[in-house]
């Protein structure tokens, strides 16, 4: 008998309330708070990344600092801008269906879609009331979060976390249906009623015996995309590829780099590489979110994480960086709330 959805969710804590994982760095913030004197040291963790608040940098601005070589070809489209000007556009950078369409601030992975055709761009086009980016689709293999750090006075960086991804892909038997495929996997069935919406169409198919159907391709945790632990794999080579691409990145010391390589080992070895987002202190060490790691270790990572962040702020107010006062804290966090009211 298969376990009720609500017991799947009971039974794996990376289905609670994202507030959950947050528990030891409501503390940890306020002990680190009365160290620095401030509430909004981690305001000051990455100068180079804007005036935004947690989540709130545009990833535009990162990606533009790397090497063209490193990032998707990416066009800023602005709300109310014509569908119709889509075509040159493309054309001007040489880029073709299919495409990644996210906003320009993200929300762990809300409004991310695989635009197929343009058709498809003028239908989520009515959604686009805030900045977005339209990038080209990279259809490299794998896909890694790796988290990295470095403080301000060391001359190398460090990997806590590295994460792998497994996108949600089912294989036909020939005798099983689309949707039984689906309902066969704890993972995906939690997911059924977005995917009955996208693959209504062959819902009832029977999959050929050995066909594979790609059912998500964004690497977001609430897609339905596995993430798995790969941070016994971090070694000296990885730490030194690291340190060369964020070393591109100017005032970039704490956060998660997303990029899709051929292998983890080419990526290691100098390989392609394309990043795709850059985030700051709003970003998480995603290999906690493996099935059936645990919850208490995942709070001490997060709780040493958030120490980490706080010793870099403080080595930059050593350095001459001032922590933003009231007002300014409140303002960055009023024009994240009006942004992500209009965008969702």
């Amino acid at each position: 008998m298969k376990a009720p959805d609500w017991l799947i969710r009971l039974r794996s804590w990376e289905y609670w309330p994202m507030w959950v994982l947050y528990v030891p760095v409501v503390f940890k913030h306020l002990e680190y708070s009365l160290r620095a004197g401030s509430p909004f040291f981690f305001l000051q963790v990455n100068p180079g990344m804007g005036k935004g608040f947690i989540l709130s940098d545009p990833k535009s601005e990162q990606l533009k600092q790397l090497p063209e070589a490193l990032r998707p070809k990416t066009i800023l489209w602005l709300p109310d801008t014509s569908p119709e000007a889509l075509a040159s556009r493309l054309a001007e950078k040489g880029m073709t269906y299919p495409l990644i369409l996210k906003p320009d601030v993200g929300f762990r992975g809300l409004k991310v879609n695989l635009i197929k055709d343009h058709s498809d761009f003028v239908a989520h086009s009515t959604e686009i009331t805030v900045p977005y980016l339209i990038q080209e689709y990279i259809d490299l293999p794998e896909e890694l979060g790796v988290f990295w750090y470095r403080y301000p006075n060391a001359g190398r960086g460090v990997v806590p976390s590295l994460t792998l991804k497994a996108f949600m892909e089912v294989m036909g038997d020939g005798r099983q249906t689309l949707h039984e495929l689906i309902d066969a996997d704890p993972r995906w069935r939690l997911q059924r009623q977005r995917l009955k919406e996208q693959f209504g169409h062959r819902w009832e198919e029977v999959l050929q015996d050995g066909e594979r159907l790609l059912l998500e391709p964004v690497g977001n945790h609430n897609r339905g995309t596995m993430f798995v632990n790969g941070t016994h794999l971090v070694g000296p080579k990885l730490e030194a590829r690291m340190q060369e691409i964020t070393e591109m990145l100017p005032g970039f010391f704490f956060g998660r780099l997303d990029m899709k390589v051929r292998s983890l080992d080419d990526f290691i070895h100098g390989g392609e590489v394309k990043v795709l987002e850059v985030n700051g202190v709003g970003a998480e060490p995603t290999h906690v979110y493996h099935p059936g790691y645990s919850l208490f270790k995942a709070w001490k990572e997060m709780a040493h994480l958030w120490g980490v962040m706080a010793g870099i702020a403080l080595v930059h107010r050593k350095n001459g960086l001032d922590f933003p006062d009231f007002s300014e804290a409140k303002a960055r966090y009023l024009q994240y709330r009006r942004y992500k009211k209009e965008a969702l």
